[in-house]
């Protein structure tokens, strides 16, 4: 097991949560999602991302998308980018969501 703890001085990875509350077929969410995902991955300072579906029946039309970026300034320009806003109006056009980033403060995984 290890533990690793980060300060937050905005030196580290950030952490980018996005929740989704689909409002047109779960196919078509995803389709426009790998688009702006597509987008967002060419962006510097881009990691990685992950969507998830909630397992619960009654409630899978929420959605979580959990994604990496090296620093807050490099996300703030992908989110700035003329491109951006197109793909964004296709997300808000099927879904309502709201989204916050987060500074690593600890971490802790099992080797």
């Amino acid at each position: 097991m290890s533990s690793d703890n980060y300060d937050a001085t905005g030196s580290g990875v950030i952490t980018f949560v996005n929740t989704f509350t689909v409002h047109c077929p779960p196919e078509e969410f995803e389709k426009v999602f790998v688009e702006i995902s597509e987008f967002m991955a060419a962006q510097p300072g881009f990691i990685s991302y992950s969507l998830s579906r909630h397992v619960d029946e009654d409630k899978q039309d929420r959605y979580v998308n959990i994604a990496l970026w090296t620093d807050v300034e490099s996300w703030r320009n992908a989110v700035a980018h003329p491109g951006f806003q197109s793909h964004a109006k296709e997300i808000r056009a099927r879904s309502t969501n709201e989204g916050n980033l987060y500074a690593p403060r600890q971490a802790f995984s099992v080797k």
